[in-house]
């Protein structure tokens, strides 16, 4: 038997043979992919959308996700630490519910609800900024939350609104690249430095070996249609993010009597007034 004959003929085999799997491969995936991840669902969707006055000024993310999802815990003070970190110890505590805690020094109160939730307020009045851009805003915000020993690698700018010289400044916790909600820090900046905090944040306890298929965004889009305040808005940015609903937990009305839960893969949908709406597939 030639042998160079025999070995010619395994290879031309061999490679009609990966060529018809390919083809079959190929021909089952456009056969059974999934319909909302075609142009001609998308285009649909955005007809549909315009109809209630929805228009969308960004690209919509073509293809679902395959992401984990994560174990996550609301970050807690302690009141006595806060007293410390924010005013040297020497702040005055006090505890007028079971639930609500009270630091007050001179000018500057702390409100502290289930030891989570941090409300801050500076009512000073002497001005010690010029504050002419959004970037000056932003460093003052950074050395406040530096100087009282908070992480600010996982965080990011979400949000900005300038009204009549003041700042307002809403940043969303992030994860490996992701916006993980609902978290926020939100502050207000004028010439005197930072008027107030908002702060709810979690904490990133685990992350699951498995993945969560989440839906294209084409049928998170669709869900619009139901929700009236979505109407006349105008969509900015299409995004997958992790989801933490308390919800799921019975804590509809305060978020700060969650303890911990899974955050799960979800499309967040920001509009260009600033708000936004997280969509999951449940």
């Amino acid at each position: 038997m030639d042998w160079n004959r025999s070995k010619k003929i395994l290879i031309i085999a061999l490679l009609i043979a990966n060529l018809l799997l390919f083809f079959y491969i190929n021909y089952n995936n456009i056969r059974f992919r999934d319909e909302s991840e075609t142009k001609g669902f998308r285009d649909k969707v955005v007809s549909l959308l315009k109809d209630e006055k929805i228009e969308i000024d960004t690209s919509i993310p073509k293809k679902g996700q395959l992401l984990p999802s994560v174990l996550v815990e609301l970050q807690t003070s302690d009141p006595g630490e806060l007293n410390d970190i924010y005013f040297d110890g020497e702040g005055k505590i006090k505890r007028p519910s079971t639930d609500r805690t009270e630091i007050s020094y001179k000018d500057e109160y702390i409100n502290l609800v289930n030891n989570k939730r941090i409300f801050y307020e500076n009512r000073k009045f002497e001005k010690n900024y010029e504050l002419e851009d959004l970037d000056e805003a932003q460093k003052i915000v950074e050395e406040f939350l530096i100087d009282r020993r908070y992480d600010i690698r996982d965080m990011f700018l979400s949000h900005f609104e300038v009204k009549d010289g003041t700042y307002f400044l809403n940043y969303t916790r992030e994860y490996e690249n992701l916006a993980l909600e609902s978290s926020y820090t939100n502050f207000v900046i004028d010439r005197r430095g930072v008027v107030s905090m908002d702060r709810l944040w979690l904490n990133v306890v685990d992350k699951s070996d498995q993945e969560i298929y989440l839906s294209p965004a084409s049928e998170a889009l669709l869900s619009l249609l139901n929700r009236e305040e979505a109407y006349d808005k105008t969509i900015t940015k299409i995004s997958p993010c992790f989801y933490f609903n308390p919800e799921d937990q019975g804590y509809i009305e305060d978020l700060t009597r969650a303890v911990k839960g899974r955050a799960i893969p979800a499309w967040r949908i920001e509009y260009s007034d600033g708000d936004f709406i997280v969509v999951d597939n449940y």
